[in-house]
């Protein structure tokens, strides 16, 4: 009994270093497995006793790291299990069919190791959601608590052993070869975001569609598998889906959840057992009775533990109210942020405590808002100016609380501090990738070691390939070079070319130049005023005698519309003749045309009009308006006197 009490003591002992090293909890894992684990690390490292392993770990923290890795199993593949798949498929039709059009798919990948879980619900789904590729519409989560296993997932490369699971047709479809491997095409790395999560103590994804977490629950004691169902139970939607590995026999899964296929373990989130997580956390206590709690109260006690958990340990500052403003939570981020006790603050009116950070209006009218369900969620910035420390820069964002039927409970405000934000990016960004590049520096170091000896072997070898490679490259080195100035011999003659063409096309265009002006000038002094329009009726040329006669000027009558103008010489019936006729592409002459001359008086005119048709295409109309008022004169006069000659 001694012996077995110091082994159970060692073994907690080894637990407790990983969790002081690297902040994983395997208390509540299952002890086999563990124990397992930790022998078959003991005999890698040639230690016999636990006391001996427990020794090295304290000298080399790498080896805390390489024991995390061993229990951290990573047994994975692409569809994984064809009949579970097929399952999967008619779920993620169902849910796609049931989808609003404005509302996102959900998943969550949990568990997901190097990936391949993740990228097959994602293509599946994608499958489901249509043809195409997937947009904003489709959104993954995969998570692990192995953080180089998150880093090869978020690369999304993988070998061609790796896709055995992958159909033709899927594969040719969904990835891209890359050199000796295969790349998630770029469409849905886009649908999935991976992230280090661990299901025990980090909060999980919420609004989810569907979970899938298979072959976790198998290392977890019964404590511990109720926990984070209960979590699963809070992130679903309402008839959400929960998927289990198939060696997962958990029968607190069949009394949380309504089982939809149990041989393939797919489960539902019963909606007649959704648990008010909105309450307030003062009714959540069930009733003291004799007997043993009912599936629906013991899950509702967890989740309503969960959820004080959660608003506890979130960093952020959260404050939730009732209806009227009423303070009924502020979680211990917000009390340090501004030093006030729960006792000071709860039961009392939000906007009259006058919080510095918080912004009058949006306590009010913003606050207004989402309580009345004009807007979905409120954000404003303010300065936080603390004693003795640099001005805090605030972001605060309001949402609704509703309750398991949808209608309004409370607000909630979440304060984030932006001041740092940028840089902490950075800083996580550049820690991750030198965590990366260093993992990747430790594997190339011992495939370098393991490959040395027989590279040593093989050298006089590929040097001698390497001088005869040589000789070759610079033959055709040589023949490049004689080709590169064949090439340059063409290009500068087709470079003169291209001189000769230029010159002619300058010849041509002087010569257009001048006809141009010859045509402008000729028009101009025409002693007919002279209108040319386009196809649309917009006067592209009036000359002079166009300005003398109609009694407009040149920069008055370009680019107006012919019809549309108010030409006291034309009268509105003459200009509707001439558009029908210039519509139907029939010339119309017309004699005597009486007019109003400019200055006063009654003129007669000749109106000549000829359309401009080339190659059955319309290019607009030439107009001629000249002036017979003297003619028409003298031809008055003349009958006069032949009257009286006659007399």
């Amino acid at each position: 009994m001694a012996s077995r009490h110091t082994k159970d003591s060692e073994l907690e002992a080894i637990l407790e270093k990983v969790r002081q090293v690297r902040n994983f909890d395997f208390r509540n894992y299952k002890r086999a497995t563990l124990q397992r684990r930790i022998e078959r690390r003991m005999t890698a490292t040639g230690c016999r006793t636990r006391g001996a392993y427990l020794a090295l770990l304290e000298r080399d923290p790498e080896e805390v790291s390489t024991l995390v890795s061993s229990m951290l199993i990573k047994l994975t593949t692409f569809f994984r299990d064809a009949e579970v798949w097929g399952a999967l498929d008619t779920l993620l039709r169902e849910l796609v069919k049931r989808r609003r059009p404005d509302q996102e798919l959900r998943i969550w990948s949990a568990g997901c190791a190097t990936g391949e879980e993740a990228y097959s619900v994602a293509i599946a789904a994608a499958e489901a959601l249509g043809p195409g590729y997937p947009g904003p519409e489709l959104k993954v989560f995969g998570t692990d608590v192995d953080e180089a296993a998150v880093a090869f997932a978020r690369r999304g490369v993988y070998a061609p052993a790796q896709l055995e699971g992958v159909s033709k047709e899927r594969l040719a479809r969904w990835f891209v070869r890359t050199g000796e491997g295969y790349t998630v095409r770029k469409e849905i790395r886009r649908s999935v975001v991976f992230g280090v999560n661990n299901l025990v103590s980090d909060a999980p994804v919420s609004r989810l569609d569907l979970i899938l977490c298979r072959n976790v629950f198998i290392y977890l004691d019964s404590d511990l598998q109720k926990r984070v169902l209960a979590r699963f139970h809070f992130a679903l939607r309402q008839d959400g889906a929960l998927v289990l590995g198939r060696s997962e026999l958990i029968p607190f899964a069949a009394r949380l959840f309504e089982p939809i296929d149990l041989a393939r373990r797919l489960y539902r989130k019963d909606s007649k057992q959704e648990t008010p997580l909105t309450e307030r956390t003062s009714s959540a206590e069930p009733p003291s009775t004799a007997g043993e709690l009912s599936p629906l109260d013991e899950a509702t006690r967890e989740n309503h533990r969960l959820l004080r958990e959660v608003i506890n340990s979130q960093p952020t500052p959260i404050l939730t109210t009732d209806l009227d403003g009423t303070i009924t939570l502020m979680n211990h981020a917000a009390a340090r942020l501004w030093n006030r006790r729960d006792t000071e603050v709860l039961g009392r009116k939000l906007p009259t405590l006058s919080l510095p950070g918080l912004p009058q209006e949006l306590l009010v009218e913003q606050s207004a808002r989402v309580r009345a369900g004009r807007s979905e969620r409120e954000l404003a910035d303010a300065l936080l100016e603390l004693p003795g420390q640099d001005t805090l820069t605030l972001r605060t964002q309001v949402v609704p609380l509703k309750g398991s039927r949808g209608e309004p409970q409370g607000l909630m405000y979440v304060v984030h501090d932006i001041t740092s934000l940028r840089s902490l990016e950075q800083e996580l960004k550049q820690t991750n990738e030198d965590l990366q590049a260093s993992n990747l520096q430790l594997q190339t170091i011992n495939e370098e070691l393991r490959a040395s000896n027989e590279e040593l072997e093989t050298t006089n070898e590929e040097l001698q390939s390497a001088n005869e490679e040589l000789q070759t490259t610079n033959e055709e080195l040589q023949s490049t070079n004689e080709e590169l100035e064949t090439t340059n011999e063409e290009l500068q003659s087709a470079n003169a070319e291209l001189d000769t063409i230029n010159r002619e096309l300058a010849h041509r265009t002087s010569e257009l130049d001048a006809l141009s002006f010859c045509q402008h000038t000729i028009i101009r002094t025409l002693t007919a005023g002279v209108l040319v329009l386009d196809s649309e009726g917009r006067i592209t040329t009036w000359n002079l005698a166009a300005e003398r006669l109609l009694g407009l000027t040149e920069r008055e009558a370009l680019g107006q519309v012919l019809w549309t103008m108010h030409i006291p010489t034309l009268k509105r019936p003459l200009l509707q003749r001439l558009r029908r006729h210039l519509g139907d592409n029939r010339p119309l002459r017309l004699e005597d045309v009486a007019y109003q001359l400019p200055h006063g008086g009654q003129g007669h005119a000749t109106l000549v009009a000829t359309p401009l048709i080339n190659d059955a295409q319309v290019l607009g109309a030439v107009i001629l308006f000249e002036d017979t008022t003297r003619a028409a004169a003298l031809a008055q006069e003349n009958r006069a006197l032949k009257e009286k000659l006659k007399k």
